[in-house]
C-alpha cells in the first residue's frame, strides 16, 4: 500500500509526554495505564508505518487497549499519524 493511500488518524498528546524518535520508532509518546501506575510508550514504526506499544498485550498479540483507547489500529496496520501536542 502506498503511503499516500494510508488512513490518516489524529491524536492529541500532552507536550510533556512526547519522546524523541529512535532508529526504529517515531512519533513516540507516553501513555499511563488506567489499571496500574505503569507508563507505556506508544510509537510508530519508521519502516512499516504501523503503531506499537511497549505493553505486554501488544508485544504478545500486536494489539492492545492503549492503541484502541487512542483510536489507533493494532495488528501492524500502517497509518498516517497526525499528533496534536497540547499543553
Amino acid at each position: 500500500m502506498a503511503k499516500s493511500n494510508l488512513p490518516t488518524i489524529s491524536v492529541s498528546v500532552k507536550k510533556n509526554e512526547k519522546l524523541p524518535d529512535n532508529k526504529l520508532w517515531k512519533n513516540r509518546f507516553e501513555i499511563r495505564s488506567e489499571s496500574s501506575d505503569r507508563v507505556y510508550i506508544v510509537s510508530q514504526n519508521i519502516d512499516k508505518g504501523h503503531m506499537g506499544c511497549s505493553c505486554p498485550g501488544w508485544r504478545r498479540y500486536r494489539t492492545c487497549k492503549h492503541l484502541s483507547a487512542l483510536g489507533l489500529p493494532g495488528h501492524e496496520v500502517p497509518v498516517t499519524l497526525n499528533i496534536n501536542y497540547k499543553q
